[in-house]
């Protein structure tokens, strides 16, 4: 993995050294302070990576957990500390919503599992509640309460933001600006939920209070097979090469707090029966890069993976990396629908490989992209 130096402190190490420390315990070292206090670490680019990485809130409380914050210019001290007090703020408004949610769906006899980033209003997993940065709030229902489940919420306000699909995944409700995502499954594709269904979820879940409502919360060996499976499956980011800081956080959160809850043997299971085992080692590979945790990796790791992780290592650092990636990976994952699409086939696919070489515009922008890479791709 590439290492930290003095004269170039990326973001990304900033950081996850920061995150790290912290959750370690609340003594920086000197080397951090170092890393805080000097000019080199360039701070307006590490708010900006941190913000585009969904984990400025963490940062933030971090570096006053840490007692770091008195190094800072005083503009960006405070800028942080309202970073974080918002998004406290908001999660507390996030959890009043889920907790109403929770109610309605109790009203007609179901216990929503909560997901994601609802879990953590719940769980007490961050060292406090304006850590997680969430965007909308997930709840899994079984699929023969789906539908009394959605209508429940649409009698109470919400609207649908796309048409309602009996036959589909899940549907996204909206109402006074906060979104709710009501699941029956967790992933699309049959061969995903060999990984994790559904029902298997719901039926290892164990019961919760959220204020005077009943939910039920995933096992952390479910919570953890999720989070990998949604960060480099569901959005393909295995393709793209990437890991998200916020995935890296909660996964390294999860390692470090419920460890003796995790069966590693049944999760390395999972997702070689479903034909998924290079995915989940590169991903903990790369979980060892910055020093927020180091998940056991496996008896065996072939050059592909290593490869992988050595790839996610150097997007994290590198702008041009990762745009070249996006690019290139967006036709990747194109290629994969297609052949997904049983009326397709690998005729379909090299047909569209074809019209990828022979595309003028497309030759154009991978140039200029390869061009910008090219310092960093050594």
């Amino acid at each position: 993995m590439p290492q930290m130096t003095r004269q170039a402190w990326h973001p990304f190490d900033v950081i996850t050294h920061v995150l790290a420390e912290r959750l370690r315990g609340r003594e920086p070292s000197d080397r951090l302070r170092t890393i805080v206090r000097t000019r080199s670490s360039d701070w307006e680019s590490v708010v900006g990576h941190a913000s585009t990485q969904f984990v400025l809130p963490a940062l933030a409380a971090a570096l006053r957990d840490l007692g770091l914050t008195d190094l800072l210019e005083p503009e960006l001290e405070g800028f942080l500390l309202a970073v974080h007090t918002a998004n406290l703020e908001r999660n507390r408004a996030l959890c009043n919503q889920l907790a109403e949610v929770a109610s309605t769906l109790n009203g007609v006899g179901i216990e929503p599992v909560l997901l994601k980033g609802a879990i953590r209003l719940v769980d007490g997993l961050y060292p406090d509640p304006g850590w997680r940065l969430m965007v909308d709030l997930d709840v899994l229902v079984p699929e023969t309460e789906y539908m009394p489940a959605v209508g429940a919420l649409q009698g109470t306000g919400y609207v649908a933001v796309r048409a309602v699909d009996p036959t589909g995944k899940d549907a996204k409700l909206w109402r006074r600006g906060l979104c709710v995502e009501v699941h029956k499954e967790l992933f699309w594709t049959t061969r995903k939920r060999q990984l994790l269904c559904g029902a298997e979820v719901i039926t290892c879940s164990q019961p919760a209070a959220l204020q005077c409502a009943r939910v039920r919360l995933p096992s952390i060996e479910h919570q953890i097979t999720h989070l990998i499976g949604h960060s480099q499956l569901g959005h393909f980011n295995y393709v793209y090469g990437r890991i998200a800081l916020r995935d890296r956080l909660e996964a390294a959160v999860l390692l470090r707090r419920r460890p003796a809850q995790i069966d590693w043997d049944a999760v390395h299971a999972r997702f070689a029966v479903a034909g998924y085992r290079r995915p989940l080692q590169a991903f903990l590979l790369a979980m060892h890069d910055g020093g927020l945790c180091a998940p056991p990796t496996g008896s065996r790791f072939d050059p592909l993976e290593s490869l992988q992780a050595r790839r996610i290592a150097l997007q994290a650092r590198s702008h041009a990396l990762t745009r070249m990636s996006l690019f290139v990976g967006w036709y990747v994952v194109l290629f994969q629908l297609h052949v997904i699409d049983h009326d397709a086939g690998w005729g379909h696919v090299l047909q569209s490989l074809k019209r990828f070489v022979r595309h003028r515009e497309v030759r154009h922008r991978l140039a200029k992209i390869l061009a910008q890479a090219g310092p960093h791709l050594w």
